[in-house]
C-alpha cells in the first residue's frame, strides 16, 4: 500500500462523509426553506426556440412505457436505477405530440411535482436535475407557457427551487462535464425568468472558468472521451442559440470555445457518422447534430486535429488510432487502457472495433471493459498497459486514478492519394516487463489491404515468461470462419476480408458495449505467441476479398 493510495483513500472518505452530511441536510426543513424565494412575476416567451431537442434520447420503449402508464409512471418501482433516471430527466418530452399528448405530459409533470417538490437523492441528482430544467424550459409551449395558471405557477416555483439548489452546490460537483450541464441549465433559467441578471452574469463567468478546467488549450476534452466532446459542444451550442434567441449578447469566450471544441469534434467523426469507441464513448450517431450545425451555419475545420487520435481517410479506407497519453486522475472517470488500439472502416462500414465502455452496467463489466484486452491492440502477459485503481470509493471521487500510467513516445501519420502510414509507440510495459511496444500500420488502397507490424522491444535477457496477445475485435454483426491453412475469413455487411498472421491466430468470443441499453455478443481475432527475442516482430495482413 503506497502513500498515494492512502492519501486518495483518506480524501475519498472525507468526500463521502461530506456528501452524506449534505444529503441529510438537503432533506431538512431548514434547507427546503432556504430554497424558497419570491417567484418571478413573468417569464419571457421562448416558444419554438431551436434547442436541439431532436438530438436527445428518443427511446421508443421508454416512451411507450410513458404512454402506457402516464401519470402512474412514478408509482413503478421495478424499472431500475438507469431507466428511472432517464424518466426523471424528462428528455422524452421532445417526443410529445403537442396536439394529442399535451394534457398527458401536463398530468405526468403534476404527479412528479407532488412527489418530488423537495430534495430526493435520485431525482435531484445534479445531471438529472439540470436535464429536467433544460427540457421543461425548452418545451415551454406546454410547460411554463401553459394556459393553466395554477400548474404554471407550481412548475415555475419548482424550476426556481431546483435552480437555487444547483447553484448552491455547484462547487461540490466532482464531475467536470456535469458542471457544464448544470451551468447550461442555470443560464437557461436566468434568461427565461426576469430578475435573474446577477445569476446570469455569475453563471457565464463560471462557465468560462470551468471550460478552462475541462478542455486543453486546443479545445479537446481532458478525459480523451469522444462522446464527452459531443456533449460539451452540444451544450455550448445550446447556450449560444438560447442567448441569440433571447436577444442577449453572445460572449467572445463562448464563440472561441465553440470553434475549438467543434473543430476537434468534427475531426473525430467517422465516415459512418458515428463516434469511435475510445475512452468511455458509446456508439453515438452524429447525423442529426451535424444537420443542425449546418443549418445554423456553424463552420468547423475538420482538418484540425489538436487531439492525439491519429485518423485518416483515403477513398473507401478509414482508420483512427488512439495515441493519447492518459488523463489526470480527476479527468479519468471513464478512461480505458486502449492506447494504440484502432478502429477500421471501409466504405462507411466498421470492420475492426473496440469493445466500448460498460461503465453504465453492473458487476465486473465496467472494469473489464477498461482493460487493454477489450481493445484492438496488444497485451503482454494478459496485463493492461495502464493499471487502474480498483478501490470503488476512490474511483467514485477520483475517477480511475491510474496506478500505473504510460507515455506515448512516438506518433506519426502520413498520407498520400492511395496510402496511409501510422507509426506509434508507448512505454506502458516498460516498468513491469522492461518492454516497449510499437505499432506500424500501412493501408494501401491500390493493393486493397492493411499491413501491420507489432514491434515489442525487450531489454531483459530472460524472456521465457513473456507472452503476447494481439486482438482484433470485430463488430457484432461480423461472421468469422477459420480455414484449414489458419487464415481467418471475415464477413461484414456483404464485405469479405481475409486475415493472416506470422503467428498463430484463432477466433475468440467477445462482448460489445456500444449501446447504453444492451450488451452484444461478438467475435475477435486473437493472435498469441511468446516474445523470444529482444526485438520481436508480429506481422499481419487484412486483405479485401475481391
Amino acid at each position: 500500500m503506497n502513500l498515494r493510495f492512502i492519501r486518495l483513500f483518506i480524501y475519498s472518505i472525507g468526500n463521502l462523509i461530506l456528501d452524506k452530511i449534505r444529503k441529510i441536510y438537503f432533506t431538512t426543513k431548514y434547507y427546503n426553506n432556504s430554497l424558497k424565494i419570491t417567484p418571478p412575476s413573468r417569464s419571457y416567451d421562448m416558444n419554438n426556440v431551436p434547442l436541439l431537442l431532436e438530438l436527445e434520447d428518443k427511446n421508443k420503449k421508454r416512451f411507450d412505457l410513458i404512454n402506457r402508464f402516464q401519470k402512474n409512471i412514478w408509482k413503478l418501482d421495478n424499472l431500475g436505477k438507469k431507466h428511472l433516471s432517464e424518466l426523471h430527466k424528462f428528455s422524452w418530452l421532445s417526443q410529445i405530440d403537442i396536439k394529442n399528448q399535451k394534457i398527458m405530459a401536463k398530468n405526468i409533470i403534476i404527479e412528479w411535482l407532488k412527489k418530488n417538490q423537495n430534495f430526493r437523492e435520485q431525482t435531484w441528482h445534479y445531471r438529472v436535475t439540470s436535464s429536467r430544467l433544460i427540457f421543461w424550459i425548452c418545451c415551454s409551449h406546454f410547460t411554463i407557457r401553459n394556459d393553466d395558471m395554477v400548474f404554471r405557477a407550481a412548475l415555475t416555483n419548482s424550476i426556481i427551487k431546483q435552480a437555487i439548489h444547483l447553484n448552491k452546490n455547484l462547487k461540490f460537483i466532482h464531475n467536470k462535464l456535469d458542471k457544464i450541464f448544470v451551468l447550461t441549465a442555470l443560464i437557461l433559467v436566468s434568461v427565461t425568468f426576469e430578475g435573474n441578471q446577477k445569476l446570469f452574469q455569475i453563471t457565464l463567468k463560471n462557465l468560462s472558468n470551468e471550460l478552462g478546467k475541462l478542455i486543453d488549450r486546443n479545445g479537446f476534452v481532458q478525459s480523451k472521451n469522444p462522446e464527452d466532446q459531443f456533449w460539451l459542444l452540444h451544450h455550448l451550442v445550446l447556450v449560444r442559440e438560447f442567448l441569440i434567441f433571447s436577444q442577449n449578447t453572445v460572449p467572445e469566450f463562448l464563440d472561441n470555445n465553440i470553434q475549438k471544441v467543434g473543430s476537434n469534434f468534427k475531426s473525430l467523426i467517422l465516415s459512418n457518422n458515428f463516434l469511435p469507441l475510445f475512452n468511455g464513448a458509446k456508439s453515438r450517431d452524429t447525423t442529426e447534430f451535424n444537420k443542425f450545425l449546418k443549418a445554423k451555419n456553424y463552420k468547423f475545420d475538420k482538418k484540425v486535429k489538436s487531439h492525439s487520435y491519429l485518423s485518416a481517410k483515403i477513398k473507401k479506407y478509414e482508420i483512427i488510432l488512439d495515441a493519447n497519453d492518459p488523463p489526470s486522475d480527476l479527468n479519468s472517470q471513464n478512461y480505458q487502457a486502449g492506447c494504440l488500439s484502432f478502429e477500421f472502416i471501409y466504405n462507411g462500414t466498421k470492420i475492426i472495433s473496440n469493445c466500448g465502455s460498460a461503465y453504465n452496467f453492473s458487476g465486473d463489466l465496467p472494469y473489464l471493459s477498461q482493460t487493454t484486452a477489450a481493445h484492438s491492440t496488444l497485451t503482454i502477459n494478459d496485463t493492461s498497459s495502464c493499471l487502474f485503481q480498483k478501490n470503488s470509493l476512490i474511483r467514485r471521487f477520483y475517477g480511475n486514478s491510474l496506478v500505473q500510467k504510460l507515455k506515448v513516445y512516438k506518433k506519426d501519420l502520413n498520407t498520400d492519394k492511395d496510402t496511409i502510414s501510422i507509426i506509434s509507440g508507448h512505454n506502458g510495459y516498460q516498468k513491469k516487463y522492461n518492454a516497449l511496444y510499437e505499432r506500424k500500420i500501412l493501408i494501401s488502397e491500390h493493393e486493397n489491404k492493411l499491413t501491420g507490424e507489432e514491434l515489442v522491444i525487450v531489454a531483459k535477457k530472460d524472456l521465457a515468461f513473456l507472452n503476447f496477445s494481439l486482438r482484433f475485435h470485430i463488430v457484432p454483426d461480423g461472421k468469422l470462419i477459420q480455414t484449414q491453412g489458419g487464415d481467418i475469413l471475415i464477413s461484414v455487411d456483404n464485405q469479405g476480408w481475409k486475415f493472416r498472421s506470422s503467428h498463430n491466430a484463432k477466433i475468440e468470443e467477445s462482448l460489445h458495449f456500444s449501446s447504453y441499453e444492451k450488451i452484444e455478443e461478438s467475435k475477435c481475432i486473437l493472435v498469441e505467441g511468446t516474445l523470444k527475442d529482444k526485438i520481436n516482430n508480429i506481422n499481419w495482413i487484412l486483405e479485401k476479398a475481391i
